[in-house]
């Protein structure tokens, strides 16, 4: 009936939030060491799994996408980004490369680094 009528109960955009402690061996009374996750009903959880389950294989992703993919992480990243930065020197040209750090939930720092050949 969802996936006919195009509706979604509200009980499935309502969840709880609370907070993580990152490191139980820092400052428990900062903000700074604690990250937020939201529980969502179980049966929103359970209906998320068949639609990916159903319609999984029509999601495009970028293939430059390294995070939240099976099977691949920083270390694949990191070899594509030297293999860049190896291929672009060869051939006497500069690579400039614009960071995301997202390590805060909700505070992000953006940051740019240059690497032009010497």
């Amino acid at each position: 009936m969802m996936l006919i009528h195009g509706y979604v109960p509200n009980a499935f955009a309502s969840g709880i939030t609370v907070p993580i402690v990152k490191d139980k061996s820092g400052d428990l009374a900062s903000v700074e060491n604690y990250r937020p996750i939201t529980l969502s009903p179980v049966i929103c959880k359970i209906f998320e799994s068949v639609l990916v389950l159903k319609y999984g294989s029509f999601l495009d992703v970028n293939g430059r996408q390294f995070g939240f993919k099976r099977n691949l992480g920083c270390s694949n990243a990191i070899f594509v980004l030297h293999n860049v930065i190896e291929y672009s020197n060869e051939r006497g040209s500069n690579v400039y490369l614009a960071t995301l750090d997202a390590t805060k939930a909700f505070l992000i720092e953006l940051t740019t680094f240059s690497y032009i050949k010497p």
